[in-house]
């Protein structure tokens, strides 16, 4: 553990590095809850209404002089935002919002706003799996082990005494090399999404295709707290597919290994009729940061919610995708004498 730890300590430290800078960077929506002029991250030139922006609160003084006396029903025309213009006002900007708000701007152009951001959390989901793949699989071994470890932890209960805690330490240990489980594997990922999250928040409140795009009707950069206020169904429905796919995908884990010991004919032992301590801290965990997303999401734009329920679908297929590759490592294992 301790190895491990001290392995991914430069990466931990990058995300949350990552993570409290893009928290500082000012926010490119205006108080009238509409995305600042300059702010606009555009690949083609967008002619808009002057009263689908905000002028007042943007900070490039030449271009509120220029802007300021228009009708609110004249023409605005902005210009596409180079790489360099954005690099400029940050590297978070450059390297990460930038090239994601683009890509949606890229294929919006050919589709619409909505498949832009569906592609798009497709590409980032892919791209988040190809890197952090052995954490992601970890996470899943630890919980379709959760058996075992329910079985050491009865082992020790009640047990205080140094010799007994460090046992259990040392089976649990063992338990972990056996299955090639990294106990910090879901925080890395954790830490690894949070800024991304980020990334694509500022990427959609910026992106043109976005903020003046809709997707069979639905007006892109409304919130789903407009929706529960004015009835409107789609914002609503949406909102509530985003919650439940949401804890959906990260459930299915541990009712794919249900399933799996069903197949394989795994009789319950008593010992796991207990509380387990361990599933249950996990399953708060689960039902704390889906209520977290609820919370943010629901005054965030509604393409927001599009990303989350796009992610939350992708990873129902991967968490498939994972198990069944447990499933064969673990057969594979058996049929070499190396799980019992």
């Amino acid at each position: 553990m301790a190895n491990f730890i001290k392995g991914k300590t430069k990466i931990l430290f990058l995300c949350l590095f990552v993570l409290l800078t893009c928290t500082a960077c000012s926010s490119p929506r205006a108080t009238d809850g509409k995305t600042k002029l300059d702010e606009i991250i555009a690949s083609e030139e967008v002619t808009v209404r002057k009263d689908q922006v905000n002028i007042s609160e943007i900070q490039d003084k030449e271009m509120k002089k220029k802007y300021k006396d228009l009708a609110d029903d004249e023409e605005i025309t902005i210009e596409p935002m180079t790489f360099g213009e954005a690099f400029n006002d940050g590297w978070f900007d450059g390297l990460i919002v930038w090239p994601l708000a683009q890509i949606i701007n890229k294929i919006a152009s050919v589709t619409d706003a909505g498949w832009g951001i569906i592609l798009t959390t497709l590409l980032i989901q892919i791209v988040v799996f190809i890197f952090t793949r052995k954490s992601q699989m970890s996470a899943q071994r630890m919980q379709e082990v959760q058996p075992e470890m329910q079985k050491i932890q009865d082992k020790y209960r009640g047990k205080t005494d140094d010799r007994s805690r460090m046992m259990m330490a040392q089976e649990t240990q063992k338990l972990y090399q056996k299955y090639d489980i990294h106990p910090f594997g879901s925080i890395l990922v954790a830490f690894i999404q949070l800024p991304i999250m980020m990334g694509v928040y500022y990427a959609m409140i910026r992106a043109s295709s976005v903020v003046y795009g809709t997707f069979m009707g639905i007006d892109l950069a409304q919130t789903p707290l407009f929706g529960f206020q004015n009835l409107q169904w789609a914002y609503i429905i949406i909102y509530i597919l985003m919650v439940i796919c949401s804890i959906v995908s990260m459930k299915m884990p541990q009712w794919l290994k249900k399933r799996q010991d069903k197949i394989d004919h795994v009789k319950k032992k008593d010992y796991l009729n207990s509380g387990n301590s361990t599933m249950n801290t996990m399953n708060t965990t689960m039902y704390f940061s889906t209520g977290l997303v609820a919370i943010l999401y629901i005054s965030w734009p509604i393409a927001m919610s599009f990303y989350w329920l796009v992610s939350s679908l992708t990873r129902m297929i991967l968490n498939v995708f994972m198990h069944m590759s447990i499933v064969k490592q673990a057969k594979e294992k058996k049929n070499k004498g190396i799980i019992k």
